[in-house]
């Protein structure tokens, strides 16, 4: 897929510098464009929506990464993922 090769390209995203703010634009400015062009013209099945999702939320994840709770180190679950995207 080509959004991939888009992401890993850039390494600003992996930086440890960079804010999770500007990672966020990097993605919704550079990776996200990428990944949808062309979109007016596609016929999505269930399975590339679900591919599409899928992309999303590991690009997501990359960026927010895990969160700590009780000691133990977890991922984030797809609902707080998309509580922390979505307010």
């Amino acid at each position: 897929m080509i959004g991939n090769k888009a992401y890993y390209a850039n390494k600003l995203v992996n930086s440890r510098i960079i804010s999770r703010n500007s990672k966020l634009q990097i993605y919704r400015t550079l990776v996200r464009p990428v990944v949808t062009y062309g979109s007016e013209s596609w016929t999505l099945t269930m399975e590339e929506e679900r591919a599409l999702a899928v992309f999303k939320r590991k690009i997501l994840l990359k960026i927010y990464g895990p969160v700590k709770e009780n000691k133990l180190w977890r991922i984030r679950r797809n609902d707080k993922l998309e509580a922390i995207i979505n307010p």
